[in-house]
């Protein structure tokens, strides 16, 4: 199994488990958005991050959702930081390893470039 698939599944792990808890509030702390948004909204980020969890494991679309998510999450960064909370750290790693699978580096696949290639 190559890194890049346990980056995959991390994130689609994630994605299950940020997605769950806007309907089932079991993350603690819970976000400091969510008396801020509104409860439809709220719902429907939830849908959405359950169904990025499993639009992750397609090959053919997974380049285009990790790029999508990186802009999101670092966008629901920049909420946090403009309504001053700072419970960031989960939406600020989310990109980064989304990043990761957008720009795919070889470290990822676990090819080793050979000196004469």
């Amino acid at each position: 199994m190559s890194i890049y698939n346990v980056v995959v599944a991390i994130c689609s792990l994630f994605f299950f488990m940020i997605g769950a808890d806007k309907f089932f509030f079991f993350l603690e702390p819970p976000c400091s958005l969510t008396e801020r948004i509104p409860p439809l909204v709220w719902k429907g980020l939830g849908v959405l991050q359950l169904a990025v969890g499993i639009l992750i494991w397609l090959p053919s679309i997974r380049k285009y959702v990790a790029s999508f998510f990186v802009v999101f999450m670092l966008f629901f960064t920049m909420v946090h930081l403009v309504e001053n909370t700072y419970d960031i750290g989960g939406a600020v790693f989310m990109a980064v390893l989304l990043g990761l699978l957008a720009w795919n580096p070889n470290f990822l696949n676990g090819k080793k470039k050979g000196v004469n290639s």
